[in-house]
This record gives structure tokens, C-alpha cells and sequence, in this order.
């Protein structure tokens, strides 16, 4: 067991929270529900810089429970072990404010009844969104980096405040190898066809950026760094219906002339490897006395 206080300092001086400023970055809450969650929110959460603790439902903490995305399947997961265990008190640390589907509704706030539910059950939520892309040692890009074991990485991909980019080299290796690699370092069942552009180059100098990192700019930026392989979550614009029109559109163009391999592992699958390996072992070497349970989803693309 640890004071919440003591762990949230610990938490905020080591991701540099300070340093980024994501106020203008966040989904828009859907109409009526910024007065709800005011309701539940820490105080000084909104309106501040978008990372840290944005919901305070406990004193004392003895697990964490380190997610990509609140979806209410994940939530629901954990409210029922903390029901279990009597609720003495949690604390989610999540990449991600809301929850996200590719191809679905894109980002959907928390419901009312589960953030009741969470106060209920004395279970804070802990924000960690371009602190934990950008951090030197404990990042989404990093952790995938080293799933495929990027050689002498380079920082690129400016973002909010930070680089939220990698580019090294890995040995020589075959497009369909590399896939494999991939898929079996991040535990994923497969890649999905549409994430997957073969440029017909041999792989040997590539490009990371973890999460949404498929965006023209970055990918310019890998080109001109000499890179022959893109590797992100997502890089296409998947969005339901015509919400995301102009972007695919402008990718499309983009791509016409760009000469590179592009791989999309997930959203959720490319963040999710830091979580279950390189922030559960912060936890375990910095707040003794907390438990970290990494919860996993079901679906990466859900």
C-alpha cells in the first residue's frame, strides 16, 4: 500500500508531465458531457494540460492497473476485481482518456455509470498520453522498438512538446520475416491486410512511431531520414462513413510518391507492449507495495 499523493509525484516528475500540453489535442467531449464529468473529475484536471490524475477516487493504492484504452469491457474488468477485493483502493494508469475503435465511432468518453462505479469502488485513473509516447526510457515507441529490435535508434516525429519517433536499423531481413516478427512479438493473432503496404524494399532501416503514427508528416520525415520500412498502429485513416475523408484522401495523394514499406500493427497492439512490460516494471521498481495487473483487450482493433 502507498499514499496515492506520494505515488501521482512520483508518477508525474518521471514522465515530465509538465513538459507537454495536450489541452487543444483532446477528442471533443460528445454534447452534455463535460458537466458530467466535471462531476467526477480531479480537481484541476480539466482545463489543465491534459495528463495526470484525472480521476481521484482513493487515499491509498496498492494496484495498478495499466490499460491502453478505457473500454467498458476493460473497466468492467477491473471494477469487478476490486468488488472482489474489497475495494481498498486502485489505480488505473491509462495511455488514453477514452476508449477507440478503428473503423468504429473513434473515441468514446467514459459512460456516467462506470465512472460512478470507479468513485464507488475507490479506484483512480492516472492519464499518461504524449509523456508516455515521448519518454527517453519508458515509452510506447521505445518498448515496440525493442520488440523488434531497432539498432542504434534516433529520435524524430516532434509531438506535443516531445519526439514520439524512433529510426534504427535491424538486420537484413525479408518483408514477410519482418511481418512475422511483428506479429509474434507483440502476441498478436495477425495483421490486418489493410495495415499492410509491401513497397518491395528489402528491410534493414526503419521507422517507429507507436500509436495513430501514420501521418504523412512523420512518414515524409522516415523517408528523409533514408528509412525503408514504417512501422506504427495505424496509418490509415479508417474512420466510419466519410468522417475521415479528407485524410485519407490526403494520404492517398501522399503516398503516390512516397517510396517506403508501411506495417500497422494496431493501435491498441503497438501501445500496449509498454504497458505490459516497461511500465509494470517501473511499478514494481519504484512503488513498492503496488501491484501492477496489466489488462489486456480482447480485440486489438475493436
Amino acid at each position: 500500500m502507498i499514499n496515492q499523493a506520494d505515488l501521482v509525484n512520483k508518477l508525474d516528475t518521471f514522465f515530465e508531465i509538465s513538459i507537454y500540453d495536450e489541452r487543444d489535442a483532446q477528442p471533443p467531449f460528445p454534447p452534455g458531457y463535460e458537466s458530467v464529468f466535471a462531476r467526477y473529475a480531479a480537481p484541476g484536471f480539466i482545463g489543465g494540460a491534459g495528463n495526470g490524475l484525472m480521476l481521484n477516487n482513493t487515499a491509498q493504492v496498492d494496484r495498478a492497473y495499466l490499460i491502453v484504452f478505457p473500454s467498458p469491457a476493460v473497466l468492467d474488468t477491473i471494477i469487478g476485481r476490486e468488488v472482489q477485493r474489497g475495494a481498498p483502493g486502485a489505480l488505473i494508469f491509462s495511455h488514453h482518456a477514452s476508449d477507440y475503435q478503428e473503423g468504429g465511432p473513434e473515441y468514446t468518453p467514459i459512460p456516467e455509470v462506470q465512472l460512478e462505479a470507479l468513485r464507488e469502488h475507490h479506484v483512480s485513473y492516472y492519464l499518461c498520453h504524449a509523456p508516455l509516447d515521448c519518454h527517453a526510457d519508458v515509452s510506447t515507441t521505445g518498448a515496440l522498438a525493442e520488440a523488434i529490435r531497432l539498432q542504434e535508434p534516433t529520435r524524430f516525429a516532434p509531438y506535443h512538446g516531445g519526439k514520439a519517433g524512433l529510426a534504427g536499423t535491424v538486420a537484413p531481413i525479408g518483408f514477410h520475416d519482418f511481418a512475422r516478427r511483428l506479429v509474434e512479438a507483440l502476441g498478436l493473432p495477425y495483421l490486418r491486410y489493410g495495415g499492410v503496404r509491401n513497397d518491395g524494399l528489402p528491410i534493414h532501416k526503419v521507422a517507429v512511431v507507436a500509436g495513430d503514427g501514420g501521418t504523412p508528416e512523420f512518414i515524409q520525415q522516415a523517408v528523409d531520414l533514408g528509412c525503408d520500412t514504417f512501422v506504427t498502429g495505424e496509418w490509415w485513416p479508417w474512420g466510419p462513413g466519410d468522417s475521415r475523408a479528407k485524410e485519407r484522401e490526403r494520404l492517398q495523394a501522399f503516398l503516390r510518391g512516397a517510396h517506403i514499406n508501411l506495417l500497422a500493427v494496431s493501435h491498441y497492439g503497438s501501445e500496449a507492449v509498454v504497458m505490459r512490460d516497461a511500465v509494470a516494471e517501473w511499478f514494481r521498481e519504484n512503488a513498492p507495495g503496488v501491484d501492477p495487473v496489466f489488462i489486456g483487450q480482447e480485440d486489438p482493433w475493436r
